[in-house]
């Protein structure tokens, strides 16, 4: 999940834009230990309209067209194609939605004020002008920052902007921390992008210059997977679920118009000078490079299709009244397979709890591979999150478990390739994008299943926000993920080893193909040990 506050842009959206960050929310938690008394500030919210993608009828689109002739000859079966590289991520989704003919209906967490925000909301507005009806659902946890955009975004009349569970005291956001955290501190963490009902993105991706290798000051690594067929209408319904609950409320009744003055006509003419920015075409240029994906998709689309399941959270655990059923994780552990040979698990926030430690310790024990990767200190954008991870990493080491921890820093020759000519061409800093987060949330079985989603596998995703994802039962890509994992992550990765005194150490392999060992955190000056350590100590491992 991303919990970090990012850069903003130059649309002016009529006020300086703020946010409350995640880390603010997890120190406020701490409020809960002192017993103050719970009082809803939820707006109250007008009866809308309910509304279903499906009542929209799409089977006469450009993608109906490309899409329902391979449905028909895969009953049943979902076709998906993995979205690693984030050009190709950003060249799918614009090309999606200038695409789109009748509906695009988008679910984020994060949409920021920055390069890829005001790209992608250069198309959409140009969809919703050829009649295109759009959608936007935004967790209102980083909106703040957006509202007036979102306003503004609003008054076209084919541009619908929803904020899910909404702060009331927009301006002193704290305010609802103290008097409803139990509310505020639950998250819509859910990415979904669908167009025209046909295909669906799901993933760890937000709409932020991080995920997309074009920010100046680190990059998220991290995947996406496109879908179609039976998962794609699992995540439709799930999408509707949301957009349909009391707790998504129109942004013109949360937001007060006199607050900003940005109005529609100046936020479209914004986005076009945007566009037309050389550094931002050069960047575009990059992304959709000879319009590979483009002719991926109308030309020589391949899907691999197999049997899936959609595992989502109902909106209902945002209130705290979910049943066991509804809940992602209830559904993952009892749809994965019992392992016989390996699980491979990356999770940027890894926090397992004591009974995690203990079922990949059994799993280890009982000559399955296990391997974690997750980030390292340094490369951790959440500092909390690490503390009460670290807590169990010796205990998993004992047990036979592997830990790999992502490199802040790649070597040069492991950086992306698009790195040099981005750096040159879009004019991005070649120093933050030489800097590495993991971001991505993927789990493969054996060869046998593979889950990828927003769930990190941290108490945050398991009982706090809503998630979603999909376990596909593809040997194919759960051996692709093995492989990769076998081949890279002395690339990317610190090894965690137990020395002879039981302490653990770090190991990575230069380029020269030696091993050089740190008996201390790497990049963790003292006092960050210390802080780390006491924070650790708290009790609000179930926040993080």
């Amino acid at each position: 999940m991303t919990r970090s506050s990012h850069q903003h842009t130059h649309l002016h959206s009529g006020q300086s834009p703020g946010t409350a960050s995640y880390k603010t929310t997890v120190l406020l938690s701490c409020s809960l230990l002192l017993g103050i008394p719970a009082c809803s500030t939820l707006p109250k919210q007008i009866p809308q309209p309910v509304e279903y993608s499906f009542d929209t009828k799409t089977e006469q689109t450009s993608l109906a067209k490309i899409i329902l002739p391979l449905r028909e000859q895969n009953p049943n079966l979902t076709g998906y194609h993995v979205l690693y590289d984030p050009l190709e991520a950003l060249a799918a989704r614009i090309h999606l939605i200038d695409k789109a003919e009748k509906t695009l209906d988008l679910q984020y967490y994060i949409w920021d004020n920055d390069k890829i925000g005001a790209l992608a909301l250069h198309s959409i507005i140009q969809a919703a002008d050829r009649g295109v009806k759009v959608r936007l659902l935004m967790d209102d946890n980083n909106a703040k920052k957006m509202e007036g955009i979102y306003l503004a975004l609003d008054q076209h009349q084919n541009i619908d902007v929803r904020l899910y569970n909404p702060y009331r005291f927009r301006h002193y956001r704290a305010m609802d921390m103290v008097l409803d955290l139990k509310r505020i501190n639950r998250r819509m963490h859910n990415k979904s992008f669908i167009a025209d009902n046909q295909i669906a993105l799901i993933g760890g991706r937000n709409m932020s210059n991080q995920y997309y290798n074009v920010s100046d000051n680190y990059q998220f690594s991290d995947v996406d997977v496109m879908l179609v067929g039976a998962a794609s209408d699992e995540i439709i319904h799930s999408f509707d679920e949301y957009w349909n609950d009391d707790y998504a409320f129109p942004v013109k009744q949360i937001v007060n118009p006199n607050h900003y003055s940005l109005r529609f006509d100046s936020l479209k003419k914004q986005l076009e000078e945007h566009s037309q920015n050389i550094t931002v075409q050069n960047y575009l240029d990059l992304a959709t490079r000879s319009h590979a994906f483009e002719n991926w998709l109308n030309n020589s689309i391949q899907f691999d299709w197999v049997k899936a399941e959609v595992v989502s959270d109902s909106p209902s655990k945002i209130r705290a009244k979910a049943k066991k059923e509804q809940h992602l994780n209830f559904q993952l552990i009892n749809r994965l397979e019992k392992p016989q040979h390996s699980v491979d698990i990356i999770s940027a926030y890894f926090v397992p709890e004591k009974k995690g430690e203990k079922m990949l310790s059994e799993l280890a024990q009982n000559n399955i591979n296990v391997r974690v990767l997750t980030n390292s200190f340094k490369a951790n954008d959440v500092a909390l999150v690490h503390a009460f991870y670290g807590k169990y990493r010796k205990d998993l080491l004992q047990n036979n478990v592997q830990l790999y921890e992502f490199l802040s820093a790649p070597e040069t020759e492991n950086l992306n390739a698009h790195t040099q000519e981005i750096a040159e061409k879009a004019k991005v800093s070649i120093k933050g994008l030489s800097r590495s987060s993991l971001h991505a949330k993927l789990m493969a079985i054996d060869e046998k299943q593979v889950f990828i989603g927003s769930f990190n596998f941290d108490p945050r995703s398991a009982y706090l926000n809503t998630e979603i994802g999909v376990l596909l039962d593809s040997p194919n890509l759960a051996k692709q993920i093995h492989s990769t994992m076998d081949q890279n992550l002395s690339k990317y990765a610190y090894k965690l080893v137990l020395n002879a005194n039981n302490k653990i150490n770090w190991q990575i392999k230069r380029h020269d193909g030696s091993i050089k060992t740190y008996q201390k955190e790497p990049k963790m000056k003292w006092w960050q040990k210390a802080g780390v350590k006491i924070i650790s100590w708290l009790p609000v491992e179930g926040f993080m």
